[in-house]
């Protein structure tokens, strides 16, 4: 072994670290920016079914089924609105059968809420696309209430 190669054999690996760190850090960040964006899917999932369930809770109370269906749209735009779950569109739709049955007749209210979760302001700023998010909950009547349709 030559004094030349001793001199060169430490500088075949150098600046392999920098190289490493300059391909890692973006594929992390990319990681991150994945989980921070499931992990606001899932919330946002979660929220629109306690919605359902709270409008579904509110739909149950009225004694007539267009003011339930009323009690129950309020409850779930109420519930999202606070909670600050952005869809750019929210369906409500309120099963208000169970009103036109007799009392002593068992029945229940269902609330099926979707919303179109908007994604723009999830991870990254401009951030394109939204993901549907539905859920149903029902509550039941109360049974020896005088019901009107």
């Amino acid at each position: 072994m030559t004094m030349l190669d001793a001199v060169t054999r430490g500088t075949a690996s150098r600046g392999a670290a920098a190289v490493e760190l300059a391909v890692l850090v973006p594929v992390v960040g990319l990681l991150l920016a994945g989980l921070a964006g499931g992990a606001r899917i899932g919330w946002a999932r979660a929220q629109v079914e306690e919605a359902a369930a709270a409008g579904a809770r509110a739909a149950s109370i009225p004694a007539s089924a267009g003011s339930a269906q009323a009690a129950g749209r309020a409850a779930v735009e109420s519930d999202l609105r606070t909670v600050g779950v952005h869809c750019r569109s929210i369906g409500v739709a309120v099963d208000t059968s169970a009103y036109g049955t007799e009392p002593g007749t068992r029945g229940e209210v269902v609330v099926t809420v979707s919303c179109d979760l908007d994604l723009s302001d999830a991870v990254l700023a401009g951030l394109p696309g939204s993901v549907g998010i539905a859920a149903t909950a029902s509550e039941p009547v109360d049974m020896f209430r005088v019901r009107e349709p």
